[in-house]
Formats: C-alpha cells, sequence, structure tokens
C-alpha cells in the first residue's frame, strides 16, 4: 500500500528529477561539444542545410543548459529530445542511413522514460517519432535522394557517429545506474541512520540479527546498552538544543570507539545500543570501558561550555539460543541497577 500523500509524491519526484538532472548534465555538455564540431565540419565541407541545422542544435543545447540551470527540467528534456530527433530525421534524410545519424535518438531513451515518465502523451509522441526516425529511415534509406558526397566520407561519417552514439549510450547507461545507486543509498540511509546523530536505527540492529540467523549463537553476539546520565537535567537547565549537541558529541564518542562491523544504534531517546558480532563478553567489556571513559573526557566540551557528562552502560552477551529480546532485557535491568548504584559505571549483564 502506497503510503505516501499527494505532496509527497510531488516532493519525492521534485527531488529525483534534480538528481536525475545532475547525473545528465555530462551528457548535454558532450552533446553541445560534438554539436560544436559538426557545425564546424559541415562549413568546411559545404552542405548550408547541415550547417544551419547545426546551428540550430548548438543553440538548443544552450538553451538546454541554462534550463536545467534555472531547474526547467521537463522544459530541458524536450529541447534534448527535439533537438536531437529533428537532427538525426534532417541529417539521415540529407546524408543517407549509412551516416548513421539515426543511432543517436536511442540517446535520449532514458531521457524519454525518466523525465516524461507522468506525463504520457509526450512520452508517446517522443517515442513514436524515434520509431518513426529508426525505421522510416531504414525503409527510406533507397528512396530519396541524398546530398552527393563520396562513398569516403559517408563511411566516415558513419563509422564516427556509430562509434559516437554508441558511447554515449554507455555514458548515458552508466550515469543511469549511478543515479539509480545514489538513490537507493540515500534511501537506504534515510530509513536505518537517525536524522540527528547519524548513528543506525533499531530498524539496522534487527535487520543485522536476522542476518546473524535469529536465535542460533554459533558465534558470540554481544550487545552494549548505554544511556547518559540526569539527561532530562540537561534539557531543563540549558534548554533541548543543547541536548541535541550533548546526544550528537555521545553519538560521535561511540562511533570513535567500535569497529567497524559493530552496529552502533540510537535506540531511543538518550539511550544507545551497540551491537556486536563476534566478540567475546571480555572484548564487549573492555569496549564499553572505552566509550564510558571518553564520554566523560570528550563529549562534554560543547561550545565552550563544559558540563559533566557521564553515561551508565551494561553489557550483554546473546547466549545459545536466547532471542535478543531476553538479551536486552537483561542488559536493561543491569543498567537500571546501575543507576541506582550511583551511576557513571559499567554493569555486566553475565
Amino acid at each position: 500500500m502506497n503510503s505516501l500523500t499527494a505532496d509527497d509524491r510531488t516532493q519525492v519526484t521534485r527531488e529525483a528529477t534534480a538528481e536525475y538532472w545532475k547525473h545528465i548534465i555530462p551528457i548535454v555538455q558532450i552533446a553541445f561539444a560534438i554539436h560544436v564540431l559538426l557545425l564546424g565540419l559541415f562549413l568546411i565541407v559545404d552542405l548550408p542545410v547541415m550547417w544551419v541545422t547545426n546551428a540550430a542544435s548548438v543553440m538548443a543545447y544552450i538553451a538546454c543548459l541554462m534550463a536545467i540551470k534555472r531547474r526547467l527540467y521537463r522544459c530541458a528534456g524536450m529541447l534534448i529530445c527535439i533537438e536531437i530527433i529533428a537532427h538525426a530525421a534532417i541529417a539521415t534524410w540529407r546524408l543517407g542511413w549509412d551516416s548513421n545519424f539515426h543511432l543517436y535518438v536511442f540517446c535520449i531513451v532514458p531521457i524519454i522514460a525518466f523525465g516524461f515518465h507522468s506525463s504520457p502523451v509526450r512520452r508517446g509522441c517522443l517515442s513514436a517519432a524515434v520509431l518513426i526516425v529508426t525505421v522510416g529511415g531504414y525503409l527510406m534509406r533507397n528512396k530519396v535522394p541524398v546530398v552527393s558526397i563520396s562513398e569516403n566520407v559517408q563511411d566516415l561519417f558513419g563509422a564516427a557517429n556509430a562509434l559516437t552514439a554508441t558511447a554515449l549510450l554507455l555514458h548515458a547507461t552508466a550515469l543511469s545506474v549511478r543515479f539509480n545507486l545514489s538513490m537507493h543509498m540515500n534511501l537506504y540511509h534515510s530509513a536505518h541512520r537517525d536524522s540527528l546523530t547519524n548513528l543506525y536505527t533499531r530498524r539496522r540492529v534487527l535487520q543485522r540479527l536476522r542476518q546473524l540467523g535469529g536465535g542460533r549463537r554459533e558465534i558470540p553476539t554481544a550487545l552494549v546498552l548505554i544511556d547518559i546520565d540526569h539527561f532530562k537535567q540537561i534539557n531543563d537547565q540549558h534548554g533541548h538544543d543543547m541536548g541535541d549537541v550533548v546526544l550528537q558529541q555521545v553519538a560521535d564518542v561511540i562511533a570513535r570507539c567500535v569497529r567497524t562491523a559493530d552496529i552502533a544504534a540510537r535506540w531511543g531517546g538518550e539511550e544507545f545500543l551497540v551491537l556486536m558480532p563476534n566478540t567475546t563478553f571480555e572484548e564487549a567489556r573492555l569496549i564499553a570501558e572505552r566509550i564510558l571513559m571518553r564520554i566523560s573526557e570528550q563529549a562534554g566540551e560543547i561550545r565552550q561550555v563544559s558540563l559533566t557528562l557521564t553515561a551508565t552502560l551494561a553489557v550483554a552477551i546473546l547466549k545459545d539460543g536466547e532471542a535478543f529480546r531476553d538479551a536486552l532485557n537483561r542488559a536493561d535491568q543491569r543498567l537500571y541497577e546501575g543507576k541506582q548504584e550511583g551511576r557513571n559505571r559499567v554493569m555486566l549483564a553475565e
């Protein structure tokens, strides 16, 4: 079920479109350079129809780059598509099918698919135009008189256009894949990272536990539960903005103390959790001791304001066949006892 509202979908589409065109700009710049070169070439060989066409194409790409700069992405997409389709049609008509100018229309297929996904009429018209240029050009290849150019020149055009169009299509495809991966990375980050502390969320911890095999503990898995002492007093005395900074400082300390394979997460409020796969109880205890020391030494130095900041931690190991929730409850109970005993310590939930 799609729970996004119309405004949400509009915002997502706007952001995705801006990100897509950020990746496509190099293709537009390359195409602009190619048309400048073709303009000079057609002026040299004295083909009026072609150099006038390329002059118009150069102007179209300048307008396209200006439209992108102003975030007029649909206008930019339409300019590119019309220019390439028209240019391919005219060049095929004047220089013949073997000049391979029709191959350039395949480079705009990704732009048609993405840029006009919400405009089926425009997408259909542009797709039909691509088919007309390619299929129609092929069917009419021997029926339309072409400009009198030597066979060697036509072969040169054919080879150069085949190489350039294929290279552009490969590059455009690679950029589209990069855009797709970038969007997935951003979505993954949004879904699994806490927006304030940049630590992982509960979802990532539970996902990692599933990857580790649920209740089967062939290798030891440890967890460290961390709670900032007297955090409510910090909010009351210094304000919630200072409280947010404290959370960020503590999160930064935790991130620097844990290992690459560990999952450090904001568990809720001022509470953090570190999941440590393939870790013995003693190793987890040492890391917890290091976190405790670093929090008291470093996390309280904020904006030239020195806070006395401490935390209470609890270390637990997931026993063979034990559910994560049970181990978490054991750690939470020991954490509560640590609070009762005076805070600022590491409790062991053995």
